[in-house]
C-alpha cells in the first residue's frame, strides 16, 4: 500500500482536475463544431426549400399567364399567398422589340439606317455596319462593298453566316464597336424572338419614330394616349387595340409601313418576380402566340437571382 503525502496527494488531485478540465473543454469543442455543422445543414436545407418553392411558384404563375382566358390585367397575376410568399407577372408584347434577322432577310436598309442615325451614326458608318451584318447572316463568303467576310475576322471562325441566334452575337459584329460606343442601350431594341411585325402598342417611342421614320414628339404623344390618364400599362383606361388608332401616328391605311405594323403581338416576354421569406427569384420566357391564343409555345426562358443578378437557368426551348 502506497501512502500519499499531502504535497503529493495535492498533486495528483490538481494533474486529475486539469485532465478533466481538458476533456470537458474537448466535449464542449466537440458539441460546439457539431452544432455548427447541424446548423449549417439546416440552414442549407431551409435554403433549397425556399428555392425549391419559389421555382413552384414561378412555374405555376408561369402557367397561369400562359392560360389564354387570362389577361395582362388580371388579378391571378399578382398575388400574396402567404405573409412571406407572393409573387407578380408582368407581360409584354415582344414584338414590340425589332427582329434584326428579319430586316437582313427583307434586306431593309432604310430602316437600319434610320435606326443607326437615331444613334448618332452617319450614312457611311450605317452602311458599313449593314453590309457587315449581311455578311454574318447569309450562307455565303462572298463579301458586300463594305461588309467583312473570314478574312476580316481573322479566320477565327467567324462570321458564322446564319441568322442571328441570340442578340449578344450581335456584339462580334465587325463594327459593332461604334455602335456601342454611340449608343450603349442597343441591346435593348432588338430580339430575335420577335415576329417582324412591330407592335407600336407595345414599342417605345424612340423605336416607333426610328422604324416607321415617325416624328418623335407624335410617337411619344401616341405613348401617352395608348397608357391612359394613369400612365400605367395594362389598366382599364388604357387605349383600345384598335387599328383604327394607328392613325394617331400617322400612318394611313394601306401604305408601304401598315404592312409590316400591328396592334398585337404575336410572342410575349412574361417576367415573373417571387418572393419566398427573405429569398427572391425572377424566372423570365419568351411565349409564342398571341394573349387570348389557344396555340402556345415556350421559345426562350431563364431564371434568375434579381440581388445578386445571376443566371442560374437559361434555355432555349423548341416545340
Amino acid at each position: 500500500m502506497i501512502l500519499l503525502t499531502p504535497s503529493s496527494y495535492r498533486r495528483h488531485s490538481g494533474a486529475a482536475l486539469l485532465a478533466v478540465l481538458w476533456v470537458i473543454a474537448l466535449l464542449i469543442g466537440l458539441v460546439a463544431g457539431a452544432s455548427l455543422l447541424l446548423t449549417q445543414d439546416l440552414d442549407s436545407a431551409s435554403a433549397k426549400r425556399q428555392i425549391f418553392r419559389a421555382r413552384t411558384l414561378a412555374e405555376g404563375a408561369l402557367a397561369i399567364a400562359m392560360n389564354p382566358d387570362v389577361k395582362p390585367d388580371d388579378p391571378l397575376l399578382r398575388r400574396q399567398l402567404l405573409d412571406d410568399e407572393q409573387y407578380e407577372v408582368q407581360m409584354t408584347g415582344e414584338d414590340g422589340l425589332i427582329n434584326p434577322n428579319v430586316l437582313l432577310q427583307k434586306v431593309d436598309r432604310e430602316t437600319f439606317r434610320r435606326i443607326f442615325h437615331s444613334w448618332g451614326m452617319n450614312l457611311q458608318q450605317a452602311d458599313k455596319l449593314i453590309d457587315a451584318m449581311l455578311d454574318w447572316v447569309d450562307a455565303d463568303d462572298f463579301k458586300h462593298i463594305n461588309g467583312a467576310e473570314k478574312k476580316e475576322y481573322g479566320f477565327n471562325g467567324m462570321p458564322f453566316n446564319r441568322p442571328f441566334r441570340n442578340i449578344e452575337e450581335m456584339s462580334m459584329v465587325r463594327g459593332m464597336q461604334e455602335v456601342e460606343q454611340a449608343y450603349p442601350e442597343w441591346r435593348t431594341w432588338f430580339s430575335v424572338y420577335a415576329s417582324g411585325m412591330l407592335d407600336v402598342f407595345d414599342a417605345r417611342p424612340e423605336v416607333i419614330s426610328a422604324v416607321l421614320g415617325v416624328d418623335l414628339r407624335r410617337a411619344q404623344s401616341f405613348r401617352s394616349q395608348r397608357l391612359g390618364r394613369d400612365g400605367i400599362m395594362n389598366t382599364p383606361d388604357d387605349l383600345p387595340r384598335d387599328p383604327s388608332v394607328l392613325g394617331l401616328l400617322g400612318i394611313p391605311a394601306g401604305s408601304p409601313q401598315s404592312s409590316f405594323v400591328s396592334v398585337q403581338s404575336t410572342t410575349q416576354r412574361i417576367v415573373i418576380r417571387v418572393r419566398v421569406g427573405d429569398l427572391e427569384r425572377e424566372l423570365s420566357a419568351v411565349t409564342q402566340g398571341a394573349i387570348g391564343s389557344r396555340t402556345t409555345a415556350i421559345l426562350w426562358m431563364s431564371e434568375t437571382n434579381p440581388i445578386v443578378d445571376q443566371t442560374t437557368q437559361t434555355k432555349p426551348i423548341t416545340q
